[in-house]
């Protein structure tokens, strides 16, 4: 993390992260109402008035000498753009005494006892967790200092400036935690000491670093595909899949055919957001990510994706009208109307091709049809068809060159949509 406010940040979040865990454990239900602070020992609440409690805070900051260990790829994003700067990021260990407190017999050893377990499961916390947890923080909370900190920076920038966070427990001795509560001049408590490693402060201006920032962590749309096991084709109400990099922002939409209207997605990650496809135009269509920030509780763009297109395929359904025999040198042939019901609405300036597969073993015929033009959009059309073999036969249509579906039997073979004509 490269920001002024990188120790506040690491502080919110695992701050964060025992308040989640409080609330939905089930062990400590036992304890009752548990507060969670991050303010100097001496400033908590003791005595008879005393209740659960867990408190976090920072008593010690070292400077962390693997500095030259920082990745490549950390140095290309955030350091070797700086021209202003000569200065390499200061790199810092941040230590920290957790305490627990309580009135009662127990609760202060329950709650130790826990907070130290689910710091143990997460001795690497990923940059997804810190930007959740910061999220979190900032919406819990909207007058408290922090939230009021990072109004109008983008979070997941922050969080990407962190990227993971490695906290361990540093285990000190009797006369070494002496010292820690002489200085701190209030009475001992449960408590345990950890180490969290390694957080980087940059030379240069917050302000330089957000643009910078924002600029580098433009979300990239690598590929749009369909879940594994779905149908071969995208449909209305298909779930698709928008693959890529950075797609995770403060608040992520995604803009479909290039219309104003924004859509919510059902689940983002960095990689992949998922969204459920609404009634669109059939053909091909176009998707983007938008990355919203908010700033002084309104909505604002932070940046857009490049664009990728995709195709909408049309559903149908089919019946057969007004079937006629017709006498001709061919043998015995039918005229027949098929009624095509389509999902979504065809608009009135699409073209609309239907195609008739006969199902047959024996020399089937395939038969194309431009369906009539339209005055307006429908979401049914009649085509007549002239001289059609009796017989079995799969119905297709393309909409500006977008197939519909045909589905398969328990056998694998394609059955639906189909007409018999008599």
């Amino acid at each position: 993390m490269s920001n002024a406010l990188s120790i506040a940040t690491v502080t919110a979040v695992i701050k964060n992260l025992l308040e989640n865990g409080l609330v939905s454990d089930a062990i400590v239900a036992s304890v009752g109402d548990v507060l969670v602070t991050a303010l100097p020992p001496d400033k908590v609440q003791v005595g008879t008035d005393e209740r659960a409690q867990i408190n976090l805070f920072l008593y010690h900051v070292t400077q962390n000498r693997n500095v030259d260990w920082i990745s490549q790829e950390y140095r290309t994003r955030y350091t070797t753009n700086n021209t202003n700067s000569t200065n390499p990021p200061l790199a810092l260990d941040l230590h920290y005494v957790l305490t627990a407190y309580g009135a009662k017999d127990f609760q202060a050893e329950i709650l130790l006892g826990y907070v130290m377990q689910m710091l143990h499961k997460l001795p690497t916390i990923t940059s997804e967790t810190i930007e959740n947890a910061l999220k979190n923080a900032a919406e819990t909370s909207t007058s408290s200092v922090f939230s009021q900190a990072i109004t109008g920076l983008s979070v997941a920038n922050l969080a990407l400036k962190v990227g993971q966070m490695k906290v361990s427990p540093a285990f000190l001795s009797m006369e070494e935690t002496s010292r820690i509560w002489s200085a701190l001049q209030t009475n001992y408590r449960p408590s345990a000491t950890y180490q969290v490693s390694m957080v980087l402060i940059e030379s240069d201006s917050t302000d330089k670093l957000e643009v910078r920032d924002l600029m580098l962590s433009e979300p990239i749309i690598e590929k749009v595909t369909m879940p594994a096991q779905a149908e071969a084709h995208i449909t209305v109400g298909s779930t698709l899949l928008i693959q890529g990099k950075q797609l995770r922002g403060d608040i992520t939409k995604v803009r479909l055919s290039n219309i104003d209207k924004l859509f919510t997605p059902f689940d983002v990650q960095d990689t992949q957001v998922s969204i459920q496809v609404p009634p669109l135009r059939v053909g091909v269509q176009s998707v983007q990510i938008i990355h919203k920030c908010l700033v002084n509780k309104e909505q604002h763009n932070l940046v857009e994706s490049n664009v990728m297109p995709f195709v909408l395929h049309p559903k149908i359904t089919v019946e057969t009208l007004h079937v006629t025999s017709l006498q001709g040198n061919d043998g015995d042939l039918r005229s027949i109307d098929i009624n095509v019901k389509f999902s979504p609405k065809v608009n009135k300036d699409q073209r609309v091709i239907l195609l008739l597969n006969q199902i047959s073993k024996n020399e089937p015929v395939i038969y194309s049809c431009l369906a009539p033009t339209q005055t307006e959009d429908a979401d049914a059309i009649a085509i007549p068809l002239q001289n059609i073999k009796p017989g079995e036969y799969l119905v297709r249509v393309k909409v500006d060159g977008a197939d519909s579906l045909l589905y398969k039997n328990q056998t694998g073979e394609y059955d639906s949509p189909r007409i018999t004509i008599k």
